[in-house]
């Protein structure tokens, strides 16, 4: 294998690495939260009474990851948890209006960054990267999966 191949590849992912940092950063300072935290807002913005299933389905996170989160959010006064009527056990969740305020001010975009430009690869580039990322995390014999759980922004402060 060619070293400058590798050089380069490494250098794709410090830039990739440096972005999602940097987007992280920007995220804070501008809402005073954390970009996993901000992810979650817009996300509960853009559909609300959705479940926390559901949140840690569209965020790609186990829900007790979400549920983690969230409980930082309900304490902090940006998000309410809403009961069902019908069935109790149903947890919905909205915004309250100070989590509307710092969904408003965020920068774009307020997804996580890197899922942000994923979604706009075209579906076959998108298939081959998936295919060798996990030749990749294969080659690295990583047996601690717990990390993909986890938004990529909180893993590389």
């Amino acid at each position: 294998m060619s070293s400058q191949r590798v050089d380069g590849t490494v250098q794709k992912l410090r830039l990739i690495i440096g972005a999602v940092r940097q987007h992280s950063r920007a995220l804070e300072e501008a809402c005073g939260i954390g970009s996993a935290q901000v992810w979650m807002l817009a996300t509960i913005a853009d559909a609300p009474d959705i479940t926390v299933s559901q949140l840690g389905k569209a965020l790609s996170v186990h829900v007790s990851t979400a549920s983690n989160l969230l409980d930082k959010l309900a304490r902090a006064g940006l998000v309410e948890r809403l009961r069902g009527d019908a069935d109790r056990r149903v947890v919905r969740l909205r915004l309250t209006d100070k989590g509307c305020e710092i969904v408003a001010r965020a920068p774009r975009p307020l997804t996580d960054l890197v899922v942000d430009a994923l979604e706009k690869m075209p579906e076959d580039s998108l298939i081959r990267l998936d295919e060798e990322l996990a030749r990749l995390i294969e080659q690295m014999n990583l047996l601690d999966r717990n990390a993909a759980d986890e938004a990529l922004s909180s893993l590389v402060r």
